[in-house]
């Protein structure tokens, strides 16, 4: 055998404890494996290394030059030729790289410069972007088929055509225009960045320019606007107004900061080059420095035309774009377009795309020039009346019906402060005005009202199961809830909601904890006027159509469903829609019922049965197994040991629900103290405090919703079963609620942690049963029972390599807070300070002193004891408030009939399903005063004096207020009738006033009689002399033409009256 020299050599050396026996760069037994001396960074300043077999290279970075063994040098770019400037940009030199920038009267990037869209601001006025602007009397605004001649300017890059306040909901966050209710027009919509350091706020400067041809028709912007929309359009505009609007934003920061920023992108393209954190980081501070973005939109019309012209100028972001960030276009997301809030509107191309054009100044405009874009805002004038669209609309829609009548819903949680804490209902508008808020939610489940029958239907087995009922739908409505409170009622916090940047999530979660000190809740709204909520309708086309409703958003059958409310409320049809589409009630509405844990895990049942429990694996909270027939639902925790090792805590939880292929599993991140969400095939969707918490809108993976309210809490909502979720990360553990309908859903109950599958007592999974009162020892058994076991899968996230058992201690054995009753101070391991403090919160905490005492000493915090009991106090009054029957009027007639001004009186009862005695008062009176007495077995007396001579608005609305605050109202329509001596009441002729609280009767007058109460006497013939007016034809009076004929034929008419009865005496005699 030949030995093999150079191998012996090594042994012999190494025996002896000679080292460094390989040649550099080479190590290991064979002395094959290579060395990386890149790790020990041996490159000189802003040098990069580069590993080879063996050894390794050294070469500077981009904008530096030498051997890169030596500290490297500058590069000066602008005198090398290296520079790609513009020739209409100048080249200014950095260390490492160099900037381009555009001369005056051109913006660009560091390549390309072109000549300024943007029009001249030197002779506009500053305006507040909170502002709302009423334009000088003249041509009203033309969006779409909307007339208006106010505008508000908000600082996220926005117009507004409406009263509506910029604060309010609908205009935070950039979403589809088609969604809006109001009149805008959008340049360049963004969710406006507020961060908690001032430096980091963005700052908003707007300025308008509001122009019209008898004033301003000498001016350069007014010459300019006439030009571009004549170039766009190739024949003759003459504007009859003009509105340009201008914002200079300055943006230190991208909406997604808490993960992807410019210093992040540093760390992640180089950062093992000696320098280049610190050298990155100086352009990242000029970037910052420099970050602006500026745009403009201009608003016009004629006579029969409107447009809009967007401009983008100057976009310098805080980021540096050769950086290549992941996912840094996401920070770029806006909305572009306009909507009269009706039924017209436009989205440019890359609206709420992630693909927005980095500088949407350079991207391709539709007038041909870049940067500049034009949309035609309306072709015609009123061609069409609102009346004639909405009655069209119903025509239609009654048409797809063909149960009768249209299906309701009944629904509605009972009062505002009950939505707010149903979690199966959705916000999605929020308003402050009139001294009032108005909040609206949708029901995230639908109600089928008819199904495919016969041949039609899907086969589906077996067809009583909950999934082929959902199957076999074809006729879905969906229940829409509109609430109002009185701003009084309301408090100060929730009325400075009204005046904050709030997504609505966090509108709801913020009311959450505060509405239980609300005196009220607040009533559900009964009338379409008002602002009531009404049934929307969605047909399927087939039984084997798999487009389901959490898609319907956005589809045409949605926009359709939208357009109609809006349309026949502008036309003041609302009675006649509510007719098609009825208006959404409480009548059926049946509370969820819930569970929950908290703190050092303390469970609540679905049975309102309270226990600890601390294992250590993985469990079902809830599971429906054994009832096949009905819908999925597999709720799962993962618990792990606290700091002090006696005790477990939740650290993750999964949900897999009704006709979801997926689930969606949250895990505490213990490194960045942040609840990362994952799905079941493996994609992290992002973490709580990053990525979703800067969305705007909710995230949907299948038919789940996934809602961020704040940075430590996550709602997960299943829009196929009604069943949500809501994860919260607390100090040392989560805490999970879980609210689902299950006397509707899974009437035969549920398994689990959470469970109430035996109405005796804790039921394990061996089918046992332990009861109500057993011991921490014998509930430790019960929860162990639920265990995951290997058979079953599971949902929670696994990280790389890791598997159900790196999560599961059998052989765990929990500390057991009854062992510790007479003893506490061994229970904090002898820690008096520790124990002594927390009995100081403990006693006061209004949850239980022993499980309060017990999360303290666990969790070594008296701040992490606190919160727990805090979280268990507020899930119990929620349970108390969705348990609560809000009291009912009776005996209450539908309407009061008044003649002229005499009073009315009548007498009704209210009564309260849970036996309390309801205080009753007047919400509301307007053309009256109401005065209400209090009778025997919980009777009343109202009386109604009406306004003496009251021709205005009438309102009167009641409100019964039992002792949880649920508040009921009665809205009575009061039928007037307030004719003169000279005239009487018609019952059956066209009312003079009509709305959804009082009904005039039109008066019949005696011949030789006119007016709406007949107290005008007609003049004899020579009053009927006809009055000529020549018709103007300018704007000032362009739009009084109509209403000028009106008048005319309207005074033929009176005169025809009054010479009747003349003609025919004369003819008689």
């Amino acid at each position: 055998m030949k030995l093999d020299s150079k191998k012996i050599c090594f042994l012999l050396l190494a025996w002896i404890g000679i080292s460094g026996a390989c040649d550099p760069g080479w190590t290991g037994s064979d002395c094959k494996t290579d060395v990386n001396e890149c790790d020990s960074k041996p490159c000189g300043l802003y040098g990069n290394c580069t590993n080879t077999p063996g050894s390794y290279k050294c070469t500077c970075i981009d904008g530096f030059q030498g051997n890169g063994r030596d500290d490297c040098t500058d590069v000066n770019e602008c005198l090398s030729g290296a520079a790609k400037c513009d020739s209409n940009a100048d080249c200014t030199n950095l260390i490492g790289t160099y900037d381009c920038v555009c001369k005056s009267g051109y913006y660009g990037n560091r390549s390309v410069c072109y000549p300024e869209t943007l029009l001249p601001t030197s002779s506009a006025t500053k305006i507040p972007y909170d502002d709302i602007v009423n334009a000088p009397s003249g041509v009203p605004f033309l969006i779409g088929d909307v007339e208006s001649s106010v505008f508000g300017v908000g600082g996220n890059g926005l117009i507004s055509f409406s009263n509506k306040t910029l604060f309010s909901y609908e205009f935070r966050s950039p979403r589809s225009l088609y969604q809006l209710t109001s009149p805008v027009v959008a340049p360049y919509w963004v969710r406006e960045m507020v961060d908690v350091r001032d430096s980091d706020r963005w700052t908003t400067q707007a300025w308008y320019e509001l122009l019209n041809s008898n004033s301003h028709s000498a001016r350069a912007n007014w010459r300019a606007v006439k030009q571009i929309i004549e170039q766009e359009i190739r024949s003759e505009f003459n504007p009859l107004t003009v509105l340009i609007v201008t914002w200079r934003i300055r943006i230190p920061t991208l909406m997604y900061m808490m993960e992807v920023n410019c210093y992040y992108g540093c760390s992640y393209k180089q950062s093992d080059v000696k320098g280049w954190n610190n050298l990155c980081k100086d352009w990242c501070d000029r970037a910052r420095a420099k970050a602006s973005i500026e745009f403009q939109a201009v608003v016009t019309r004629n006579r029969t035309h409107s447009y809009a012209v967007f401009n983008y100028g100057n976009f310098q972001l805080p980021v540096l774009r050769f950086l290549n960030i992941p996912y840094h276009m996401g920070n770029l997301y806006a909305a572009a377009g306009f909507t009269d809030g009706l039924s017209v509107g436009q989205e440019l191309p890359f609206s709420r795309r992630y693909n927005w054009p980095e500088q949407p100044n350079l991207s391709p405009g539709s007038s041909g020039r870049p940067g500049r874009h034009v949309l035609q805002l309306s072709s015609w004038y009123r061609q069409t009346s609102d009346s004639s669209k909405c009655s069209s609309w119903i025509a239609a829609a009654r048409a797809k019906v063909s149960v009768s009548p249209s299906p309701g819903c009944s629904d509605c949680p009972f009062d505002f402060r009950t939505a707010v804490l149903d979690r199966r209902y959705s916000p999605y508008e929020f308003e402050c005005s009139g001294g009032s808020i108005r909040m609206c939610f949708r029901n995230t489940t639908y109600q089928c009202a008819q199904s495919f029958t016969g041949s039609s239907a899907s086969g589906c087995k077996p067809e009583n199961s909950w999934r082929c009922k959902l199957e076999n739908c074809r006729h879905l409505v969906s229940t829409r809830c509109c609430y109002r409170m009185s701003s009084a009622a309301a408090g100060s916090e929730i009325r400075e909601l009204c005046n904050k940047n709030y997504g609505i999530w966090s509108i709801r979660n913020i009311m959450r904890r505060i509405m239980f000190d609300r005196a009220t809740g607040g009533h559900l709204i009964s009338s379409s006027s008002g602002g009531a909520g009404h049934a929307m309708y969605f047909f399927r086309d087939s039984a084997n159509e798999t487009r389901w409703w959490w898609r319907f958003e956005q589809s045409p059958q949605y926009l359709s469903e939208s357009y109609g409310p809006k349309i026949c409320s502008a036309a003041g049809m609302m009675t006649a829609f509510s007719r098609a589409r009825p208006v959404c009630t409480s009548r059926s509405y049946k509370p969820p019922e819930g569970g929950f844990n908290r703190g050092d895990p303390h469970l609540s049942t679905l049975s309102n049965r309270s226990y600890t429990f601390n294992g250590h694996c993985e469990y079902h909270l809830l599971t429906s197994e054994r009832w096949p027939n009905s819908p999925t639902l597999r709720l799962q925790a993962r618990t792990a040991p606290v700091s002090g090792g006696a005790a477990t805590a939740f650290v993750g939880v999964a949900l897999k629900s009704g006709l979801n292929e997926l689930a969606v599993s949250v895990i505490r991140n213990e490194s960045s103290d942040d609840l990362d969400v994952f799905s079941s095939d493996g994609r992290r969707i992002g973490s709580v405090r990053g990525e979703l918490a800067a969305l705007s809108n909710a995230t949907r993976l299948d038919s789940y919703r996934l809602e961020v309210p704040d940075n430590s809490t996550i709602d997960i909502v299943d829009e196929s079963t009604g069943v949500s979720v809501t994860v919260t990360m607390e100090t040392s553990s989560l805490r999970v609620g879980v609210q689902l309908d299950l006397s509707g859903k899974y009437p035969s109950g549920l398994d689990g942690l959470l469970g109430n599958s035996d109405a005796s007592g804790f039921k394990l999974r061996n089918g046992s049963v332990l009861p109500a009162g057993s011991s921490e020892r014998q509930l430790f058994e019960f929860g162990n029972s639920w265990r995951l076991n290997s058979s079953e899968p599971s949902y929670l996230h696994y990280p790389a390599g890791k598997g159900r058992a790196d999560f599961c201690n059998l052989s765990f054995v929990p500390t057991f807070a009854e062992d510790f009753k007479d003893n506490m101070l061994a229970l904090f391991g002898g820690n008096a300070k520790l124990k002594n403090a927390s009995e100081e919160v403990c006693r006061s905490s209004g949850s239980s002193y022993l499980t309060c005492m017990f999360d303290a000493a666990q969790l070594r915090s008296v701040v992490a004891a606190q919160d727990a009991a805090v979280a268990i106090r507020d899930e119990t009054r929620t349970r108390v408030v969705l348990a609560n029957r809000p009291a009912e009027f009776e005996s209450v007639p539908s309407q009061l009939r008044v003649n002229g001004n005499n009073s009315v009186g009548v007498t009704f009862s209210v009564t309260d399903p849970d036996g309390a005695s309801p205080n009753v008062t007047v919400l509301e009176a307007v053309g009256g005063t109401a005065k209400l007495e209090a009778g025997a077995s919980n009777s009343w007396q109202l009386v109604w004096q009406p306004v003496d001579n009251w021709r205005g608005d009438i309102k009167l609305q009641l409100a019964a207020v039992d002792e949880v605050g649920a508040v009921t109202v009665w809205t009575p329509k009061i039928v007037v009738c307030d004719c003169a001596s000279r005239g009487s009441c018609c019952p059956d002729c066209d009312m003079a006033d009509d709305t959804a609280y009082y009904h005039r009767q039109k008066c019949q007058c005696q011949p030789g009689f006119t007016g709406p109460q007949c107290e005008q006497r007609i003049a004899e013939c020579s009053a009927c002399q006809d009055t000529k007016e020549e018709d103007k034809d300018d704007e000032e009076n362009y739009f009084k033409v109509a209403s000028s004929q009106h008048q005319k034929s309207a005074l033929h008419a009176g005169c025809i009256a009054a010479l009747a009865p003349l003609i025919l005496l004369g003819l008689i005699n």
